[in-house]
């Protein structure tokens, strides 16, 4: 969730005038690593993914910061609409939040809201990503956690992923997006959190309004969401909406 550019294929200059620029955050990094390379290896055009919190890549599109495709949770993407292209938006997937553990660490009985809170009081700590830092989902899980019926459990705010709160900083568990856990080494997943206090994000992507690249931006747009991207998404921890 650092702020960072990922470039991810770098080809000849020939294919320059058709590169695109993707804004986006962690919850939607690991699928597009997959997908980008896989795109520029069959049609020779290079994807450069600027990668951040959601909070950052909303700013991006909000500030017209030069960029031809943004995906975002509903929302935020909704609240930058007048700096995006008027077609209609394309559902990229949802990130449910879970709680994660370090890979064969017992995994605890979440089921109900009760036993995960009790869950995470007998625990020795909470990750998830610092809401200082931009992170939506860190405001999300921080606000929950300073509920009154979370008295007593430990919140540990990281520089980083969930996932890396575990595996990097040896937090005994950690909550938020279950793309930016179970594509961490190291770490796994126990379960959704309790129908009480699901919380989930539905990415969706749209092209900016101002691309230098956009009919590029669109085609991408629409071979990350075609059917055969849907097992990419998931195997990185995003589901098909329902």
């Amino acid at each position: 969730m650092l702020r960072a550019v990922l470039v991810l294929t770098l080809l000849t200059a020939t294919a320059a005038q058709a590169d695109i620029t993707v804004f986006t955050s962690g919850g939607t990094n690991p699928g597009l690593q997959k997908l980008g390379p896989a795109w520029t290896a069959e049609t020779g055009k290079n994807v450069t993914i600027v990668g951040g919190t959601v909070t950052w890549a909303h700013d991006n599109v909000k500030n017209k910061v030069p960029g031809d495709l943004v995906l975002l949770p509903l929302p935020d993407l909704k609240d930058v609409a007048a700096n995006l292209r008027p077609e209609p938006f394309k559902s990229i997937g949802r990130a449910n939040f879970g709680l994660a553990v370090k890979a064969g660490a017992p995994h605890p009985d979440i089921s109900t809201l009760p036993k995960f809170i009790a869950v995470l009081k007998a625990g020795s700590g909470v990750g998830f990503t610092d809401p200082t830092r931009g992170s939506a989902a860190g405001k999300m899980v921080a606000e929950l956690l300073a509920r009154p019926d979370f008295a007593g459990v430990k919140p540990v705010p990281t520089a980083g992923t969930p996932g890396q709160a575990i595996a990097r900083d040896g937090v005994q568990y950690a909550l938020g997006p279950m793309s930016e856990e179970v594509t961490v080494p190291g770490v796994e997943v126990v379960g959704l959190m309790p129908r009480e206090v699901e919380m989930h994000f539905d990415y969706t992507g749209a092209v900016t309004g101002y691309a230098a690249q956009a009919e590029e931006a669109a085609a991408f747009l629409a071979y990350i969401t075609r059917p055969e991207a849907q097992a990419v998404w998931k195997s990185t921890g995003l589901e098909k909406l329902p």
